[in-house]
């Protein structure tokens, strides 16, 4: 399989209960024959690893872009054969320390252990370690990272964007967006189940006339608009772009498997 995220993990992304700035991120590797399981939660069910997990050094979160050091095992014992590297949150316990990310595409791997060093390198390219990747902000984004946005606890809202509206990836907080159409509309019966965030469908009343609605934007209401930061401008929205006519409006989230968004590759 391809690189992916844990969905386990991405629920507690999602509930502000991971901040990759400061928690303690940790990388270890696992043997060729490790089956991934979207129903792994924490270390302990990954079974045997080899050698010792090595901390993410350095760690950056630049634009939603999760990075740091390239990793250093050291001499490893011959006789495994490494096939992928999982990212996890040590707690300090293999039974509660979360896994995040399993990564079997990476330069190297599979490998033989000899006796010799193992390095792992990450990726160059634009993803890194991991990206949250649109339709989050960018900005929302390093937020989300740093556990500050918290989807089930939150006030989370929903704002009409004018089919006017230009996205910019440096789009931080709500006033960056300009005039939004109608009044926002908080998301009611939040869930956050496999990484996938999900609400019920959001009814804005009655509509003046003369609007097109382009686009949605997600934000965190702070209540104040200066400091409320934006999460995602979501455009699959069934109906739009829609030409107001003074007659009410339902926004009707997907339901195809990613719901309103979500942080598990299709």
């Amino acid at each position: 399989m391809s690189n992916t995220s844990y969905p386990k993990g991405m629920e507690k992304l999602l509930s502000g209960s991971i901040n990759a700035s400061t928690d303690t991120l940790k990388a270890a590797l696992l043997p060729s024959g490790y089956a991934f399981s979207v129903s792994h939660e924490f270390v302990s069910q990954l079974g045997s690893i080899i050698g010792t997990a090595q901390p993410l050094l350095n760690k950056t979160i630049t634009g939603g872009v999760l990075d740091a050091d390239d990793l250093d095992f050291g001499a490893l014992a011959p006789g495994s054969t490494i096939g992928s590297v999982v990212i996890f949150k040590d707690t300090g316990n293999t039974s509660t320390s979360p896994v995040l990310f399993f990564l079997d595409t990476v330069t190297g791997l599979p490998m033989a252990t000899n006796g010799g060093a193992v390095t792992i390198p990450w990726d160059n390219n634009i993803k890194k370690i991991a990206r949250l990747n649109l339709p989050v902000y960018p900005k929302g984004a390093e937020k989300m990272w740093a556990g500050s946005i918290n989807f089930s606890a939150d006030d989370i809202k929903v704002a009409l964007l004018p089919s006017s509206y230009v996205y910019d990836a440096a789009h931080e907080f709500l006033p960056d967006v300009g005039a939004v159409i109608g009044t926002a509309q908080a998301l009611a019966s939040r869930t956050v189940t496999g990484g996938v965030f999900d609400a019920d469908d959001a009814n804005f009343g009655a509509l003046a006339s003369g609007s097109t609605i382009g686009s949605v934007v997600l934000y965190k209401d702070t209540g104040t608009a200066a400091t409320s930061p934006l999460i995602a401008r979501v455009t699959d929205v069934l109906g739009l772009p829609l030409a107001t006519n003074g007659g009410g409006l339902v926004v009707q989230w997907s339901n195809g498997a990613a719901r309103i968004f979500s942080l598990v590759p299709a």
